[in-house]
C-alpha cells in the first residue's frame, strides 16, 4: 500500500507500529453517506494470527573474498580486472608497478653475488690459518721439546763428560810435570858424564816447564768448570727452555687470536649472505604479491562493500596501501539479506527466527532462511534525523538452485510467532480515542460503538481479547467522521477525524 495510506492507518490504531509494518490486503471503501456496504465492513474471526514482521533489504555473499594488497607499503596500480567480470581462480585481478621493486631485487642479487665470494674466501682463509697454526704450534712444541732434551743430555751426559775430561786431563798433566820433574833431576849428572849435551839439558829444562804450564793450565780448567762453565751452560740451557716455553704460548695465544679473527671475519660474511638471501627472498616474495589472482570463481566488484566510498579510488594510476580492499569476490553458493529493523521492532527479532525471502528477480519464487545475526549497536538511518535509528540483521538463506546476484533489493518476512485460536479483525476496524480501542458494531441498521481490548497484531490484522464476539459484524471505518466531514469547512478537517481509510477512499496498496 502507499506510505500515506499506512500512516493513516497507523494513526487510526495507535499500535506502536513502525513504518516496517505493511499491510497484506486492500481495504474497498465506499463514499460517505453509502451506509454499511459489504466493502465497508468485516466480521470478527477466530483462528490463528501469524505476527511478523517485513523489511526491505538487500542480497549480499554470506562470504565475501576480500582481495587486498599483502605487499608492505604502498603500490601503484598498472593492471585492473574489469568491474562485473567473471573470473576463475588463477586470473590476474590486480597488478602494481614493479620497476622499481625488480631494481632492488638486482640490485640485492649482485650484492648476494659479491658476498657469497668473500664468504668462500673466507673459508678458504679460515682452513689456511688452522694449518699455519697448526704448524706454528707444532714448531713451537719441537723447539720447546728440543730445548729439554739438551737440558737433558747436557746435564746427564755432557758436563759429567767434561767433567771428567777436565779431570783426567789435570791428573794426566800433574802425572806428567812428576816424570819431566825426576828427568830433569838427573840431567846435571847425566851431563857431567857427558851422556847429555848442553843443548840436550835445555830441552829437559823446557819440557820440564811446559810440564809445569801443561799442569797449572789443567788446574785452572778444572777449576773454571767447577765455578763458571757447567754453571753457564747451564743456565743457558735452562733458558732455551724457557723460551721455548715462552714461544710455545704464545704460539698459541697468537693461533687462538687469528683464527678468531678469520672466524669472525666468516661469521660477518655468513651473516650478510644470510640478510642478503633473507632480504631478497623478502623482495621477491614482495614481488609475487605485486601481482594478485583470484583465489575462487565469482563476479568482480571494486572495493569493499562496506566501505563504498573509497569504489572511486580504485583505478589503474592510483596508489594502494597493505590491507586495502581492491576488489571483493562474493561466493554467491552462500547467499544472505542484509535489513535494518526499526528500534520498536528489534525487541521482537530473535536468532533463528524462520524468514520468507522474494526478489523481483524471481518472481513467484520464495527463499527461506533464518536471523543469524542481530547487532547489539542502533545506527541511524537518516543523518537529518538522529531519533530514527535501526538496527543491522542478518538473514542467512537456506542452500537453493540457481543462481543470485549481490545487491538486489529484497523482502523479508520475519515470523515472529503464530497465534493459535484466536479473536482477529482487520486493523481498520479498530479507532484508538482517548487511550481507548473503538469498534463499531453493526446492529441492524444502526452501529453500536463499543470499547475493546486488543492483543498482538500484524502487519493488517490485530487480535481481539474483549468486546467483540465471533462472527460479530464491524464497520471499516469511524462512522462518526461521516457528519463531521459534511460539517466541516471547506478544505478542513474536523480536529478529532483519522487519517484512517474513509468510505469512498481509493483501494490502499
Amino acid at each position: 500500500m502507499k506510505k500515506t495510506a499506512w500512516i493513516g492507518v497507523a494513526a487510526v490504531l495507535g499500535l506502536g507500529l513502525s513504518g516496517r509494518w505493511l499491510i497484506w490486503g486492500k481495504a474497498e471503501a465506499a463514499g460517505p453517506g453509502a451506509g454499511p456496504a459489504s466493502s465497508t465492513r468485516c466480521r470478527v474471526e477466530r483462528g490463528p494470527l501469524r505476527i511478523v514482521v517485513e523489511e526491505n533489504g538487500y542480497l549480499a555473499a554470506k562470504d565475501n573474498v576480500k582481495i587486498s594488497p599483502k605487499f608492505k607499503g604502498q603500490g601503484t596500480i598498472a593492471v585492473l580486472v574489469e568491474e562485473g567480470k567473471s573470473v576463475v581462480v588463477g586470473d590476474v585481478l590486480v597488478e602494481f608497478d614493479k620497476t622499481q621493486l625488480e631494481q632492488q631485487i638486482s640490485e640485492l642479487e649482485n650484492s648476494l653475488l659479491q658476498y657469497e665470494i668473500e664468504l668462500d674466501a673466507a673459508k678458504a682463509n679460515l682452513e689456511i690459518q688452522e694449518r699455519d697454526n697448526q704448524a706454528s704450534i707444532e714448531k713451537a712444541e719441537l723447539t720447546l721439546e728440543f730445548a729439554q732434551l739438551t737440558l737433558e743430555r747436557y746435564e746427564q751426559g755432557d758436563a759429567p763428560n767434561e767433567l771428567r775430561k777436565l779431570e783426567l786431563a789435570a791428573e794426566k798433566a800433574t802425572s806428567q810435570l812428576e816424570r819431566a820433574k825426576e828427568r830433569f833431576q838427573q840431567v846435571p849428572e847425566l851431563v857431567t858424564q857427558g851422556f847429555l849435551t848442553r843443548i840436550q839439558e835445555e830441552e829437559e829444562r823446557i819440557l820440564l816447564r811446559e810440564a809445569e804450564i801443561n799442569d797449572e793450565n789443567a788446574r785452572k780448567e778444572l777449576e773454571l768448570h767447577h765455578a763458571y762453565t757447567t754453571r753457564m751452560e747451564r743456565t743457558k740451557k735452562e733458558s732455551d727452555v724457557k723460551d721455548a716455553v715462552r714461544e710455545l704460548e704464545n704460539a698459541r695465544k697468537k693461533a687462538d687470536i687469528h683464527l678468531k679473527e678469520k672466524q669472525a671475519a666468516l661469521a660477518q660474511r655468513d651473516r650478510q649472505v644470510t640478510s642478503t638471501k633473507n632480504r631478497l627472498e623478502q623482495q621477491r616474495t614482495e614481488l609475487g604479491h605485486y601481482t594478485i589472482k583470484a583465489e575462487n570463481p565469482g563476479i568482480v566488484h571494486y572495493g569493499d562493500p562496506e566501505n563504498p566510498w573509497w569504489r572511486q579510488e580504485v583505478k589503474v594510476g592510483n596508489s594502494a596501501y597493505q590491507g586495502q580492499t581492491l576488489v571483493t569476490i562474493p561466493d554467491l553458493s552462500s547467499m544472505q539479506v542484509l535489513l535494518q529493523i526499526h528500534e520498536d521492532d528489534i525487541d521482537k527479532i530473535k536468532l533463528d527466527l524462520p524468514v520468507i525471502v522474494t526478489v523481483d528477480a524471481r518472481k513467484g519464487e520464495s527463499f527461506t532462511g533464518k536471523i543469524t545475526e542481530i547487532a547489539s549497536v542502533a545506527t541511524s538511518n537518516n543523518w537529518s534525523d538522529e531519533s530514527n535509528k535501526a538496527f543491522k540483521v542478518e538473514v542467512t538463506l537456506d542452500p537453493f538452485s540457481g543462481e543470485l546476484r549481490a545487491g538486489i533489493t529484497a523482502k523479508a518476512e520475519v515470523a515472529i510467532e503464530t497465534l493459535s485460536d484466536v479473536l482477529f479483525v482487520p486493523i481498520h476496524a479498530i479507532v484508538p480515542e482517548g487511550g481507548k480501542h473503538l469498534a463499531f458494531l453493526i446492529q441492524g441498521a444502526r452501529t453500536e460503538e463499543r470499547e475493546v481490548k486488543i492483543g498482538r497484531n500484524n502487519a493488517h490484522s490485530v487480535q481481539v481479547l474483549e468486546g467483540l464476539a465471533e462472527g460479530d459484524e464491524l464497520l471499516l471505518y469511524d462512522p462518526r467522521a461521516e457528519g463531521e466531514a459534511s460539517r466541516a469547512a471547506p478544505g478542513k478537517k474536523p480536529e478529532h477525524a483519522t487519517e484512517a481509510p474513509l468510505p469512498g477512499a481509493p483501494p490502499a496498496e
